[in-house]
């Protein structure tokens, strides 16, 4: 009787993105990857030892060959865009083109449809914004537009920012502001210039030396080299300064602070708010400065791109939304690992997760060693201990096609 052979296989369930996943299956010394849509049916099949994780939020999928050492671009369903030809695909989609490098590790731009918009003959750049993007030749920084114009020559040491027209270029080793054609704005003399300005007003934070200040649209200082730290904390134009080991919120487009130099921790908004800490007592401000709780928390966690925070009282945790109103009383022992779509993964001191909805309803319950990738996305989450996705009344997605043999 033959000797039956025994396998070792790892699958790998990655999130949901537009109701389409990828599934990577190792066995037997081989990588299969599966797209599949949120019915759990399979749409493509990727040839043996591709490899890839996740789908662009422009639904176009970024494929590494065998030995990882190069890249192509993908559409959603399966069909392939461009040559292994890329040494990496860079970031997310911004405006409708990803900044790629090639096996040269030469720059340029390359549409969803996989058309190289910009050719890779460049040595740095970075994305689109507002229809130019920044890109090196040489030791000299320039712009180019959507179709590969020159729009500012190559005669910066450095170029950064593009917002309502307005550029950060670096000369002779400092910064200062040009427009898309190459007028000076304001004169290179910052050492940093962090750029938010609206057309009609607005100011920015700037640097000379150590220290920041804050100036308006033509390079004018408005509030004086004092403060020790910066930091954006979105992008509507909030940013946060700090003099005397304390924090202070400023508003670009009102030109003034809106809160005083109080606080001793501040994070970045999401959800239109913001986790600050004053002593031992935590809170959540929204962009008016306004605590949501009064600071009557001893700590509170905003789960990003969510209008929920934990909340942790007496060692005990529970949920409020982003207006401060209780979801969730702090009754818990365990506390909330992650949030989103309205579902909670909670975590004990064993590190065992187990899910409930935002009313308290356990929905998948604690199992020991149970651990999940992440949160939910596009109404599923990923178990590792009953590999697979689960929706949100915890029934298992049934896939509808086999693993390689």
């Amino acid at each position: 009787m033959a000797e039956k052979k025994h396998y070792i296989t790892e699958t790998t369930y990655n999130s949901f993105t537009k109701n389409k996943a990828i599934i990577r299956d190792w066995r037997n010394g081989v990588t299969q990857c599966y797209l599949i849509n949120a019915d759990g049916e399979l749409i493509h099949k990727f040839k043996p030892n591709l490899w890839c994780d996740s789908i662009e939020d422009d639904n176009v999928i970024c494929v590494h060959n065998e030995d990882l050492t190069a890249e192509a671009l993908f559409d959603s369903n399966g069909k392939q865009l461009t040559d292994f030809k890329y040494r990496a695909i860079c970031g997310g989609v911004e405006e409708g083109f990803f900044e790629v490098r090639d096996i040269g590790n030469k720059y340029g731009h390359l549409s969803l449809t996989g058309v190289e918009v910009v050719p890779c003959v460049y040595d740095d750049g970075h994305h689109f914004e507002e229809g130019i993007a920044p890109i090196k030749l040489g030791d000299k920084w320039g712009v180019v537009n959507h179709r590969n114009e020159t729009v500012i020559p190559f005669e910066y040491e450095d170029i950064c920012w593009c917002n309502n027209n307005r550029i950060t270029a670096q000369l002779n080793g400092k910064w200062g502001i040009i427009d898309k054609f190459n007028n000076k704005l304001v004169d290179f003399k910052f050492d940093e210039i962090w750029l938010y300005i609206n057309r009609d007003s607005g100011s920015m934070p700037i640097k000379i030396g150590e220290k920041y200040g804050i100036a308006d649209i033509y390079g004018n200082t408005l509030f004086d080299f004092i403060y020790e730290d910066c930091k954006n904390l979105n992008k509507r134009g909030i940013f946060a300064f700090k003099q005397n080991d304390k924090w202070a919120v400023y508003n670009c487009e009102q030109n003034q602070f809106i809160s005083d130099f109080i606080y001793d921790f501040i994070d970045m908004y999401s959800g239109g708010i913001c986790e600050v800490k004053i002593g031992e007592k935590s809170d959540c401000i929204d962009l008016y400065n306004t605590p949501i709780s009064d600071f009557y928390y001893d700590r509170v966690e905003h789960f990003y791109n969510t209008n929920l925070v934990a909340i942790y009282k007496d060692g005990k945790c529970g949920l409020m939304n982003a207006g401060g109103k209780i979801l969730i009383e702090p009754e818990y022992d365990d506390f909330i690992k992650y949030a989103s779509e309205n579902m909670l993964v909670m975590e004990d001191d064993n590190y065992t997760q187990y899910v409930m909805d935002i009313e308290g309803n356990i929905v998948i319950p604690k199992q020991e060693h149970q651990r999940f990738y992440g949160s939910y996305s596009c109404g599923y989450i990923v178990s590792r201990l009953n590999s697979g996705y689960y929706d949100k009344q915890g029934r298992k997605l049934e896939l509808k096609f086999n693993f390689m043999e």
